[in-house]
């Protein structure tokens, strides 16, 4: 497994398969191709000439052997497409649903697939943050001037749209970066920061190189100015803070999920709030931004109790004629449009995938940092996702994320070891004794 994952072709060291989606996951929306009735954006097209020979790579176990966790990407995309037939009927749900499976089994396929080490890990992670930080370069100039330049830029040269205009926030434009809006923006610069800190910095302060990474991912998340990508990246920070702390303490993480759980139940029983009405008012920029998401999540869980089992599909959901159709709640959206079913499998698929990652002892330190990395990174998301939706490069982006950490479930330390050559000992001459 690792040696095919060594002689895989290369872009600067990272799998050239994921170089070429990361390129098509940050071009605009007007990089896409319009067929029929559907938009055939840049990762589009990457992900369905790919997702053919991904899944005979899985099948032939070349890559590694078929797991439970496969299995619920399968039913969960299963479950997904029978929920938009019965919504649409049978054309259209194989329409829209053949490009959410193309979207979501061919985005963790790409992570499950093509990172099979920590070698794999650590380039994909360095190139990711390099990425991040060289966006300053456009997105600082941004922020200060208004110009969109990258999106703009772009998407101008394609003959799409140029970029919304939204309201600046503590005094800064914000920033677009290539993507769509800024909070796909933000989440894409903060889902890096776990990646700086613990693979790139190595989890070391005194790491000029390394530190001025992790600040410059901070910067990046920064100029988004949306609440989402802060909460991303404060969680990853919270945890990784706590990891620091409490490095060498017997289940510190049973403690942690503890105070989690003691925090909800007190604001629960002191506070005349519910805890996600708490979460929402501290967590978001404005208090309309914070009564809308109440509201979002108000309807929306009455439509979930409404259509239990295969959700309304893409169709409207019940609200007041004043209210956007936007959700913000990426896991509302799934348990609204496909039902509680997909939710829980796509739930399933996260929870389990980093609960049985990290019961594996014994490994190397540097495997350790990149779980945590790994790990952290998913949690900031999964909490931001409360607040966000995933759509578009963003979506695809959190379902590669899940699929790169599965290399941690069969990897060998001791495959690596046997495959890197030893030494050859070099030559040592001794003057010749004269008597």
């Amino acid at each position: 497994m690792a040696a095919a994952a060594t002689n895989s072709r290369r872009i600067f060291g990272v799998p050239a398969a994921v170089a070429i989606f990361f390129v098509a996951m940050m071009l605009p929306t007007a990089v896409s191709v319009n067929l029929g009735g559907l938009r055939l954006s840049a990762y589009r097209v990457v992900l369905i000439v790919m997702i053919l020979p991904m899944l005979v790579q899985l099948l032939s176990g070349r890559k590694g052997r078929v797991h439970i966790f496969d299995l619920l990407v399968v039913a969960h995309c299963g479950w997904a497409v029978l929920a938009l037939i019965n919504w649409g009927g049978l054309a259209q749900g194989i329409e829209s649903g053949g490009i959410y499976v193309v979207e979501f089994a061919g985005a963790y396929l790409l992570g499950r697939l093509y990172i099979r080490s920590y070698a794999d890990f650590a380039a994909v992670a360095r190139a990711y943050v390099v990425l991040v930080v060289a966006t300053l370069v456009f997105t600082v100039p941004e922020a200060l001037t208004g110009i969109h330049i990258l999106h703009d830029g772009i998407s101008g040269a394609m003959g799409g749209p140029l970029a919304p205009f939204i309201e600046p926030r503590m005094g800064l434009e914000r920033t677009f970066g290539p993507f769509d809006h800024p909070i796909l923006y933000g989440v894409f610069s903060a889902s890096a920061f776990s990646l700086a800190y613990f693979v790139v910095a190595e989890r070391r302060l005194l790491n000029p190189r390394g530190m001025a990474q992790v600040a410059g991912v901070v910067l990046a998340t920064f100029m988004s100015a949306s609440g989402g990508p802060y909460v991303v990246l404060m969680m990853q920070g919270f945890v990784a803070g706590w990891e620091r702390v409490l490095g060498k303490v017997k289940g510190r993480w049973a403690a942690l999920f503890t105070l989690f759980g003691l925090t909800y139940l007190a604001i629960d029983l002191f506070s005349t709030k519910t805890p996600f009405h708490v979460f929402v008012n501290y967590f978001t920029f404005s208090k309309q931004s914070a009564y809308n998401r109440i509201l979002i999540f108000e309807y929306g869980t009455a439509e979930v109790a409404r259509h239990p089992i295969f959700g309304i599909g893409l169709g409207d959901w019940e609200r007041p004629v004043w209210m956007s159709d936007s959700m913000d709640n990426f896991w509302l959206v799934t348990a609204v449009r496909y039902g509680v079913p997909a939710l829980l499998l796509l739930l399933g698929l996260l929870l389990g995938l980093v609960y049985t990652a990290g019961r594996r002892r014994d490994l190397p330190v540097e495997w350790r940092r990149a779980r945590h990395a790994w790990a952290f990174t998913l949690f900031g998301i999964a909490v931001a996702a409360a607040t966000v939706h995933l759509w578009n490069a963003l979506f695809v982006l959190f379902l590669f994320l899940i699929g790169a950490g599965a290399w941690l479930l069969d990897a060998r330390p001791d495959e690596v070891r046997r495959q890197t050559p030893k030494p050859v000992p070099r030559p040592t001459f001794r003057p010749a004794r004269l008597f």
